[in-house]
């Protein structure tokens, strides 16, 4: 797998498990609603996940 492949795959990832993660926290520990909000959870975790994936995947 190529580089930008695996950058890309991970952002994906890490977007989806940060908002499995806000739903979990939530809906079973806070025992609230979930709201789904396309500007802050897609937008927040956004920023971190193409900071980390670009330490881990495409510096060289």
């Amino acid at each position: 797998m190529n580089k930008k492949a695996a950058f890309g795959l991970f952002v994906v990832l890490f977007v989806a498990f940060w908002n499995l993660l806000d739903f979990i926290w939530s809906v079973f520990i806070v025992n609230g609603s979930y709201h789904f909000s396309g500007g802050i959870d897609l937008g927040v975790p956004v920023l971190p996940a193409i900071i980390i994936g670009y330490l881990l995947f495409l510096r060289n």
